[in-house]
């Protein structure tokens, strides 16, 4: 069994794109390289391999949950298959360990081996290396296994408000590293050639934290071999076989497909559910109508949810980054943040409801199709709208930015206006099967298409640059006449962008709608809406070849 389900994650990593994979060995050939130069060169080796350690831990941890589990089998795939479920789970772990990452975590680790050449002399050199050669492969074991049990418990716990939580607090870091990562550069590059040479002597806590953590146990063993305290090694090595066994466990627990039923029972009303007995706050019109399903969906749906959460935490790891770097103005970005977060998370409203388009389909009319266009526009306003405004203002309450607070609030109007004009756009052109929403399991199972995203992100900004000529004078002279045209301008700019984009998104849809259906329900079916020679054909072709790719990955 287990040969079979290595051929098959053979099979499904030769269909990854080519230049992904090779990227990603890469960058593990040179994370590995960097992890024996500090474990043979560095001055503090001891301290500097306990972070490097704790960074290969973190990477199998996070780096399957952000990714999207393109080489990943699942259980579920097996679920109906008359196969002994303990065994299936046991063979779904071990075929992780044939791949790529396991083989570069496995030459990172055994960089130990190089450490205990270091610190051991004399006959005590064959003592460390065997302690090193044990606790790397230990040190493997545990985090293959971490990696898949924390991935499976995020998947589960997705549909719990901690889970998302969790998995925003990841992405929103992503996001902040990728925009703004570059802040950090001058400060650790500084800092890099004293933590070298001392370590953590100015730190001695942190030192304690990391060898505390399972990644630094196999280092204490191959140091207490080194030093001739056998007992102390064995029962740090002791230790570590306990927790990668009890990893292997869980993950294989974890592991075997369950059919069962997947959700909590509810203990409360579900927000939103009063209107139907309650007064309403909303027309009682298709509009209406699409507006309150749309709040009610941002709100409850685990996975629109974490769009919204991961803005957030984008604009406060944002904040972050510039507090480090010594510049506290960027925090008065983390609004905008939050705003740009509208037209990339709302690039693919249709693929975030599954297959649920075909209730417009049965139900076609020029009414209807306008109510769902616009009504998606103002529920991506006022559920990405409002927290970018609040996180505007208190990142200015917190740096003590006021200044800076009138100019962001003109971008962020701008940003989310235009935004959600791009995003409905985006949403017909580039339309992307998800995995519908009872089926879900990973956070990126709602359907992600990199050509509509990238668009997105860059017909925002572009869309918006006639504000920001004023917010920029804004920012160096705030001043009431100046603040009041920025506003003005922002408004006048967002709004327009916003209906004319609306208008462009109803018109495409009205007359692809089956089109488009056909897209979400059998990706790769070749529509009519890659045939034309128009701006909107020509996008709405390189993101089918996208959205085929994508699917073929999950």
């Amino acid at each position: 069994m287990v040969g079979t389900l290595i051929r098959l994650r053979f099979a499904i990593q030769r269909h990854t794109p080519r230049g992904k994979r090779l990227l990603g060995l890469g960058l593990g050939i040179v994370a590995v390289l960097l992890t024996w130069g500090v474990a043979l060169l560095a001055p503090a080796a001891g301290d500097v391999l306990l972070l490097v350690l704790a960074g290969w831990l973190a990477g199998w941890v996070v780096g399957p949950v952000l990714s999207s589990g393109a080489s990943v089998l699942r259980p579920e795939y097996f679920a109906l298959l008359p196969l002994d479920r303990r065994r299936l789970g046991a063979g779904l772990l071990a075929s992780v360990f044939v791949g790529v990452g396991a083989a570069v975590t496995a030459g990172g680790t055994l960089a130990l081996v190089g450490y205990a050449t270091v610190v051991a002399e004399g006959p005590a050199v064959v003592a460390a290396g065997a302690a090193a050669v044990l606790g790397a492969a230990l040190l493997l074991v545990f985090v293959v296994a971490l990696s898949r049990a924390v991935y499976a418990v995020l998947g589960a716990a997705m549909r719990t408000r901690l889970g998302v939580e969790v998995a925003a607090v990841q992405y929103g870091l992503l996001i902040a590293t990728l925009f703004a990562g570059w802040l950090l550069v001058v400060p650790v590059v500084g800092a890099t050639p004293a933590f070298l040479r001392e370590g953590f002597a100015g730190l001695p806590g942190a030192a304690q934290v990391l060898a505390g953590l399972p990644s630094g146990w196999p280092l204490r063993a191959v140091e207490a071999a080194a030093a001739g305290r056998w007992s102390a090694a064995l029962g740090w090595l002791g230790l570590l076989a306990a927790a990668a066994g009890a990893a292997v466990l869980v993950a294989v627990a974890l592991l075997t497909p369950h059919v069962g039923p997947r959700t909590a029972r509810r203990t409360r009303r579900p927000w939103g559910s009063r209107v139907l007995t309650g007064s309403r706050l909303l027309p009682g019109t298709p509009l209406g109508a699409v507006v309150g399903k749309e709040l009610r969906a941002w709100w409850r749906d685990p996975w629109r949810s974490l769009e919204v959460r991961s803005g957030i935490w984008f604009g406060v790891f944002l904040a972050v980054f510039g507090v480090l770097a010594g510049i506290p103005q960027v925090a008065a970005l983390s609004g905008v943040a939050v705003a740009l977060i509208v037209a990339l998370s709302g690039a693919n409203l249709f693929g975030q409801d599954g297959t649920a388009l075909w209730q417009l389909v049965v139900g076609q009319s020029p009414a209807a199709v306008r109510a769902d266009i616009r009504g998606r526009q103002i529920g991506l306003v006022v559920a990405l709208g409002v927290p970018a405004v609040l996180l505007a203002v208190l990142m200015a309450l917190l740096t003590g930015t006021w200044a800076l607070l009138p100019a962001a609030l003109c971008v962020v109007v701008a940003v989310v206006l235009a935004g959600s004009g791009v995003a409905v756009v985006m949403s017909v052109v580039g339309v992307t099967p998800g995995v519908d929403p009872h089926r879900r399991v990973n956070a990126t199972d709602a359907g992600e298409n990199t050509v509509a995203i990238q668009v997105a992100l860059w017909a925002t900004a572009l869309l918006v640059s006639p504000t920001l000529p004023l917010v920029v004078l804004l920012a160096l002279d705030p001043g009431p006449g100046l603040a009041t045209a920025a506003a003005t301008t922002a408004l006048v700019n967002g709004a327009a962008v916003a209906w004319f984009a609306g208008a462009v998104a109803v018109h495409r849809l009205e007359t692809h709608l089956p089109e488009t259906f056909a897209r979400l329900r059998y990706p790769g079916a070749g529509t009519a809406t890659t045939r034309g020679d128009g701006v909107l054909d020509r996008l709405s072709g390189r993101a089918e070849a996208e959205a085929v790719t994508a699917a073929g990955r999950r």
